[in-house]
């Protein structure tokens, strides 16, 4: 038990006045001998053991009375909260979701809206001397105010001020600042309120972890859910998911095929969707696309046109009509045009006489599908040069390096012309500065040559260190495994059709075997049926590395001749090489924005959606390392730009942050039951509405036992005035 007012306990000493006018101011007789009346003498002491009895129980109730009334006075709670007395004062630590989901519509007013003036309600009722903290809860909890706790004016203006981000809910991180935010309060009542819809998806992942915190929040305090939105009503909501360009490398004064995934992830059917895509700078000239019906769960493409006209990172922006559920119905996403991209083939097996016999006249023919008089127009200028003409020089004017069948050195296949070792010695910088590196393999591979030229520590390439060569019986060569795809990767869509059964078609007679357990960062984008790695991949720097383990030619393999599989996989593969700056401009909201900027001695800003500027400094970093800026204050989905300290953006810095869609995979609330049984507990629940304040104060006032010891001071007031009137009677 505890106290509102435990100073007021002290009025329980004056219990001691009607003792001591018991004691101390009885009536006194003198004795006077007289004979008549020694008959009576049995007949007084009889009388007067009755008389003392009730005297006694007339002193016991008026004593019961007084200590009633300073047990009222104190106003005791069944909390047992620890902490010093401050009279009837209340330290508040409100907790409010601004996941994307809190933007939800809830009849004329929105989730967030209910939540803010659920939390200006309880900051009005709150009594005198009172503490406020806020904070905001996503995946992350920051505080936001006041400076001064008790300053409650303050408090309004910040949750005022609270606005919603595009982040995915979760309420351990808000849970975990709230019991510091306890830690730093001295008063004897402490009230934690939590503002949500409750979404299944911001709960259940972690609950144990939840149960935990909450069950140490209820020991020290009182735990308050409060319900912003109504738990019986299901949204209705379409979200903008991915956006790719399956149509090959975006190059300028083109139309490139964009395809745009729209998926339901609400309970009802959707209809008549209107899809829009917009690039940047074309002064609002939209390509839509209709969706008749979308089921729940359901996810469609929807393939639009992007008109490019000018090289560089280029603004692509899908929309689909408004629902329930704003926040995912927008996606910004950055490409990378160029006017031209320029790929080295190092040829390891050249056939002058027979071109069509040499090892890269596949690769070629894959990257060039036009006709010999229009390859020099063509957006994609091939260099192809042998092993002994691949100088180091050429690495610095081509994007793409591809490696078919070539020796690692010119003693890697005794009169097989190799790599020259200042060739070898600058493959790890081009990747590291954002170059691609495709390698085949072939009959001029060896694994010792490859390991000691690309594997060894002072050049890690190769995603791992490579084994020996396996062959395949004859009549039984080895399929691909298309559904062993890595994903997410840039090859999952090879996962379906008609990528997977075309692939599966693929005969491999000989691979090269890797070491998985080498150290390197490898990874397996796909393997083959005896679950050998067949393709593998590793990120070095600002580039990449993919090793094939079958050869680029048909010398170990019919896969050249299954041009859906080989010539679309060809094409994915530099789309993602080639795209790969554009991705680190691609972020979800809650990342971290690191970008190098050209002059490095000035101070920046970074500017934000919707007008908002913040001061990041001058670029910084590791000795030996590029300098560069760094923020996290990404909790909005739109457009992000570096820009020099009160100055303009330029065309460089810019980021497109995207929505973390997974507040948005799953909608269900919990109910009120489904919270009880997560928690371990029943916290005090409360609806947001106009009677939250009154549902609250209806609630602290359970939680004194005040009106209890009032009627009993009434019933002992009542028995002791009943007591008198019998002790008063003649007998």
């Amino acid at each position: 038990m505890s106290f509102l007012s435990p100073l007021l306990l002290l009025g329980a000493l004056a219990v001691a006045v009607p003792i001591a006018l018991h004691f101390f101011y009885k009536v006194r007789y003198r004795k006077l001998p007289w004979a008549a009346m020694r008959f009576l003498k049995l007949s007084i002491e009889q009388t007067s053991r009755r008389l003392r009895f009730q005297e006694y129980v007339l002193l016991a109730l008026r004593c019961l009375a007084l200590v009633l009334l300073a047990l009222a006075l104190a106003r005791p709670t069944w909390n047992a909260i620890s902490g010093s007395g401050r009279g009837e004062s209340i330290d508040a630590v409100l907790l409010i979701d601004t996941s994307y989901s809190m933007g939800a519509s809830d009849g004329e007013l929105t989730r967030l809206d209910r939540a803010k003036a659920a939390a200006l309600s309880v900051i009005d009722n709150l009594p005198n001397n009172s503490t406020v903290q806020v904070y905001t809860c996503a995946d992350r909890a920051s505080f936001l105010g006041p400076r001064t706790p008790s300053n409650l004016d303050q408090a309004r203006q910040v949750v005022n001020g609270i606005a919603l981000t595009s982040l995915a809910g979760d309420v351990l991180p808000g849970l975990v600042e709230a019991e510091a935010a306890l830690d730093r309060t001295a008063g004897t009542t402490k009230e934690v309120h939590l503002f949500g819809d409750l979404q299944k998806s911001g709960w259940e992942p972690q609950a144990a972890a939840i149960r935990a915190r909450a069950a140490e929040l209820k020991r020290r305090g009182t735990f308050v859910v409060v319900r912003c939105g109504s738990p019986a009503r299901s949204l209705t909501n379409v979200a903008v998911t991915d956006l790719t360009y399956p149509g090959g490398i975006p190059h300028t004064n083109s139309r490139v095929p964009v395809s745009v995934v729209v998926k339901n992830t609400g309970a009802a059917v959707a209809t008549n969707l209107t899809v829009a895509l917009e690039v940047e700078g074309q002064g609002g000239d939209k390509e839509t696309g209709t969706i008749e019906e979308l089921a729940p769960g359901q996810s469609v493409p929807v393939t639009l046109t992007a008109k490019l006209d000018r090289a560089g990172l280029q603004l692509l922006t899908v929309t689909v009509q408004a629902d329930d559920l704003p926040g995912d119905n927008r996606l910004d996403r950055l490409i990378a045009v160029r006017d031209a991209v320029r790929v080295l083939v190092v040829d390891g097996a050249p056939n002058v006489g027979d071109p069509k016999q040499s090892a890269s006249h596949f690769v070629t023919n894959a990257l060039l599908p036009v006709s010999a008089d229009q390859q020099s127009e063509y957006h994609v200028r091939v260099t192809v040069v042998t092993a002994e003409e691949a100088g180091a020089g050429l690495l610095g004017v081509n994007d793409v390096c591809i490696l078919c069948n070539v020796p690692a050195s010119n003693a890697d296949r005794p009169g097989v012309p190799g790599l020259s070792s200042e060739f070898v010695a600058r493959l790890p910088q081009f990747v590291r500065e954002g170059g691609g590196l495709i390698v085949g393999a072939g009959d001029n591979v060896s694994a010792p040559g490859y390991n000691q030229a690309f594997a060894a520590a002072a050049n890690p390439l190769l995603p791992f260190a490579l084994t020996e060569v396996v062959t395949a019986p004859a009549d039984k060569p080895l399929k691909p495994a298309p559904d062993s795809t890595a994903s997410p990767s840039f090859l999952s869509r090879f996962k379906d059709e008609p990528f997977s059964t075309v692939t599966a078609a693929v005969d491999v007679e000989k691979f090269f075997g890797v070491n998985e357990s080498s150290p390197g960062g490898g990874r397996v984008l796909m393997r083959l049926a005896n679950q050998q790695p067949w393709l593998t991949q590793r990120t070095l720097g600002d580039g990449e590395v993919l090793f094939v383990g079958t050869s680029l030619d048909a010398s170990w393999t019919n896969w050249p001749g299954k041009a859906g599989s080989y010539l679309s996989l060809l094409q994915l593969t530099m789309t993602h090489l080639v795209g790969k700056t554009a991705a680190d401009f691609n972020r979800t909201a809650g990342d971290k924005l690191s970008w190098s900027p050209p002059d490095a001695t000035r101070s920046y800003d970074l500017l934000k959606p919707g007008g908002g500027r913040v001061k990041v400094g001058v670029p910084s970093g590791i000795a030996g390392d590029k300098l560069a800026l760094t923020s996290t204050d990404t909790p909005t989905a739109g457009l992000y730009r570096y820009a020099f300290d009160g100055e303009e953006p330029a065309g460089q810095g810019l980021f497109a942050v995207s929505p973390d869609l997974r507040e948005s995979e799953n909608l269900e609330v919990l109910s009120d039951a489904e919270a009880m049984e997560l928690l371990g507990f029943r916290p005090v629940l409360i609806l947001a509405g106009p009677d939250s304040a009154a549902e609250l104060t209806t609630e602290r006032g359970k939680r004194e036992w005040t009106v209890w010891v009032l009627l009993g001071l009434f019933a002992v007031a009542v028995g002791e005035s009943l007591w008198a009137w019998f002790c008063g009677k003649a007998w």
